[in-house]
Parts: structure tokens; C-alpha cells; sequence
């Protein structure tokens, strides 16, 4: 059986990877769900790995991005940035990090985590989800409260940091996305980004140009100023 990943890395990847922010802004924008299942390599896949595939875009794309932001920006020296899950060890120590010569265990992870090169202290957590209903909103409230809850040898250690939210679609009704984006209900979720309207079943729905920038922008605004101060 064909590996998801595999295909995703080798095959997929580089269509959707431009030279640049702005030309990979320009592909992914571009880039409906249906232009990804008709690619040829999909046809190898089963419906589960294809699935699979959908859900790499997006962590690839937020990848991306913040990596030619640290190279545009000339912040290789001052920033890197890790995928932090409980696949890369086993047990307490799938999270865990060297500060300062001391082993710190993280309390949660990240698809994509910000780290300072100089102190290895993590300052941004970005959460990429496919969609947010109403049982993922609460898994992201959680989420946030451990982040930023006063928790014993936690992550608020780093009482500064940012948690942001790189989302398919927002599922929700009016009410309860108002509320989301706009209350104290979503804690404190610093930034939220939805990549498309309409939900996950309109696969037809190309990604907003005006919202892979703004998250664009955003990013290079937070990391240019964190340097600066």
C-alpha cells in the first residue's frame, strides 16, 4: 500500500510550493479540495489516505509560509520552527525541550511551533485544523487554557506566548462563529485564520487569497516586531 505522506511529499508538495511567500500565496489560493483529489497521484491512494492528504495541505502551506518569512526577512539566526507531537517520542518526553541546559516538558504541541533561536524558548503555537465545529472549539478552548493557564512545570514558562488557529472552514452556525471570533468564549486563542468559506463538503471552494495573506502578513509583523524588541 502506497504511504500518504510519501505521495503528499514527493509528488504534491512541490505544485503547491512557489519560490516565494507571495508565489506560494498566488499556487495554494488556487488550490481547491477537488483540484487535490483529481491529481493523478491520488489515484493510487485509498479514500482514507486521500483524506489524509487533504489534511497535510494545509500544515505544509503554514510551514511554508513561516519558513520563507524567517528567509525573506533575514531571521534565520533569531528563529526556527518544529513540528512538536507525541509521534516524535514515546511517552513524557514527546515533548519535551532543553531551555537553559533543563529539560522542560511542554504540556501541548503544535503543527507548527515558533521557537527563539537564542534562548530555545517556543513564542508561537499554530494549530492547523481541517474544520471547527462546536466539539473542536471546545478542544481549542482547552487546548488554550493549557497553554496559558498557570499548570506545574508547563508551558507557561513562557508566559509570552501566542497560540494561533489555521483552519479549513469554520463550522458553526452565525451565533456560535460570532461568538467564537469575537467573545471571551474562544479564551485566549491570540488569532484565528479560516481558509475558505462555506463547509467542508464544498470542495469546490478555492482557498482566500485575502486571508493566506493577512496570515502572511500577520506572521511577518509578529516575528519582525518580537526581533526588534
Amino acid at each position: 500500500m502506497k504511504n500518504a505522506k510519501n505521495i503528499f511529499d514527493k509528488k504534491i508538495a512541490p505544485l503547491i510550493k512557489g519560490k516565494n511567500s507571495d508565489e506560494t500565496i498566488n499556487i495554494f489560493s488556487k488550490t481547491s479540495n477537488s483540484y487535490f483529489y483529481n491529481l493523478p497521484p491520488m489515484r493510487r491512494l485509498t479514500e482514507r489516505q486521500k483524506a489524509s492528504v487533504i489534511g497535510f495541505k494545509d500544515e505544509y502551506f503554514v510551514e511554508t509560509i513561516i519558513n520563507y518569512i524567517i528567509s525573506e526577512n533575514n531571521l534565520k539566526q533569531n528563529f526556527y520552527c518544529q513540528k512538536i507531537t507525541a509521534n516524535n517520542h514515546t511517552g513524557i518526553k514527546s515533548r519535551s525541550i532543553s531551555v537553559a541546559g533543563k529539560m522542560i516538558d511542554l504540556t501541548i504541541g503544535g503543527d507548527c511551533v515558533i521557537f527563539d533561536k537564542k534562548t530555545n524558548e517556543p513564542i508561537l503555537i499554530i494549530e492547523c485544523k481541517e474544520y471547527i465545529d462546536m466539539i473542536r472549539m471546545k478542544e481549542l478552548i482547552g487546548e488554550s487554557r493549557v497553554i496559558k493557564d498557570i499548570v506545574s512545570n508547563s508551558i507557561l514558562k513562557f508566559p509570552n506566548i501566542k497560540f494561533w488557529i489555521f483552519a479549513e472552514v469554520l463550522e458553526l452556525t452565525d451565533n456560535w462563529a460570532y461568538l467564537f471570533n469575537n467573545s471571551d468564549l474562544k479564551y485566549r486563542i491570540d488569532k484565528v485564520f479560516i481558509a475558505r468559506d462555506g463547509k467542508r463538503k464544498d470542495v469546490n471552494n478555492n482557498p482566500k487569497k485575502s486571508e493566506l495573506m493577512r496570515f502572511r502578513d500577520e506572521l511577518k509583523s509578529f516575528l519582525v516586531g518580537y526581533h526588534q524588541f
